[in-house]
């Protein structure tokens, strides 16, 4: 069962709730709120809430780090601008370290493709601690400068990420004690210079559980139109895989012969046998996984020819050697599609019973041409859904181009060109 609009804004809700409170990183353990079923072939929607947690706690690592990277240059020169050059020559080895630590935890975490909170949240409380250590280092020191506390905010922003906004809290409640430490080494002591402190982190705090919130529904946005573009181009090779096989059969079912009347014996057994081949085709479909192919192109054709055949239609084949022998199943898959759309139609319109198909290599590409003698048609106009869908778009797809040309009492010449 396909999740519905019903069910995604209840997993996105949820999916929020539990980013605020317990953070980005995913539980060892599925959660209750987890919608179990499965969007076509993108697997379980539990897997894709995974991906964006991991997606959501990349974001806000980098940003943190990003943030960290930029406050401490500012630091070092307001202590220029300040005109403290003790404090810069004591502190410009620490930021140094500092600066560099976060540059090269930026360049990790930007080559990884997801980052995942739970597995670092180790480390996390161990940046927290050095953050604080640096502080109270810094407060020895040089009692009256207290540049590293905008650092700080950082550290509360991935501690916040980590475990939720209770972890944050608790990050900013142990500021106060570490304060007060900083107070017995001579930093300022009064009430407001100790508030803005708390005030400052708990604002990181703030911040880190929008930036989860605004990350994650843009995340869930993306993820959305991904699953519905899936559903689309889903339907849309369903639709022509029937209409290339099932519709096409039922059609020429269809057509009248006279051999009904003389010989309607031969013609019902013929029947039997195009319903058994076309059931044969359909079951391999459902059973292959995404009713792909694997065959050879060459094997693809002869067994088109084949099948062909059994609706009274002769197919002659010019394979070069080798011809497309490297392709991959899309391409394959695409060009055999088309070469049936082309066959069916010369098989239902063309009012000749032979055709030729010619499959070549050219200039790094494969060509297969259809080529009959029957009545033709004029191209002019809007193509049918079996012109346009199943062949042109079915190889535009891939990368590939297909042209129709057709002369009226000369017949039609369809061309499908793919890399190959």
């Amino acid at each position: 069962m396909a999740v519905d609009s019903v069910d995604m804004p209840a997993m996105v809700f949820a999916l929020l709730a539990r980013v605020a409170v317990t953070g980005v990183a995913s539980p060892r353990r599925h959660p209750t709120w987890t919608v179990t079923a499965s969007v076509d072939d993108l697997g379980p929607v539990d897997d894709a809430a995974a991906a964006l947690h991991r997606q959501t706690s990349r974001c806000l690592l980098l940003g943190a780090l990003a943030y960290r990277v930029c406050v401490l240059p500012v630091a070092m020169g307001l202590l220029v601008a300040l005109g403290k050059p003790v404090a810069l020559v004591t502190l410009l080895p620490v930021a140094a370290l500092l600066l560099t630590a976060n540059v090269a935890a930026i360049v990790a975490a930007h080559r990884r493709p997801t980052v995942d909170l739970e597995h670092v949240r180790g480390a996390v409380l161990v940046d927290l601690a050095v953050s604080y250590g640096v502080a109270l280092a810094v407060s020895a020191v040089v009692p009256h400068t207290e540049v590293f506390w905008p650092y700080l905010a950082g550290a509360v922003v991935l501690v916040t990420g980590a475990y939720g906004l209770l972890g944050g809290v608790l990050a900013v409640l142990v500021s106060m004690p570490v304060q007060l430490v900083t107070v017995a080494f001579g930093a300022a002591a009064d009430m407001a210079t100790l508030a803005g402190r708390a005030g400052w982190l708990a604002l990181a705090v703030v911040v880190a559980l929008a930036a989860l919130v605004i990350c994650g529904l843009s995340l869930h946005l993306a993820m959305s139109y991904g699953i519905r573009a899936g559903r689309e181009a889903e339907r849309a090779r369903w639709l022509r895989s029937v209409h290339d096989t099932v519709l096409q059969t039922l059609e020429a079912i269809a057509l009248h012969s006279a051999a009904d009347e003389t010989a309607s014996a031969t013609q019902l057994a013929q029947v039997r046998a195009t319903a058994r081949a076309q059931a044969a085709q359909l079951r391999r479909m459902l059973d292959e996984p995404g009713g792909g192919r694997d065959n050879p192109l060459a094997d693809g054709l002869a067994e088109l020819a084949e099948e062909l055949a059994g609706r009274g239609l002769r197919v002659q084949l010019a394979v070069a050697a080798g011809a497309g022998s490297r392709m991959s199943g899309p391409y394959r898959d695409a060009v055999l599609g088309g070469v049936r759309e082309a066959l069916g139609n010369v098989a239902k319109h063309a009012g000749t019973g032979d055709a030729v198909v010619r499959a070549d290599e050219e200039s790094s590409a494969l060509v297969v041409v259809v080529r009959d003698h029957g009545c033709g048609f004029e191209v002019a106009g809007r193509p049918g859904f079996g012109i346009r869908e199943s062949i042109m778009a079915r190889l535009r797809e891939v990368g590939g181009k297909a042209t129709v040309e057709s002369w009226p009492g000369r017949g039609t010449r369809v061309t499908l060109r793919v890399p190959a």
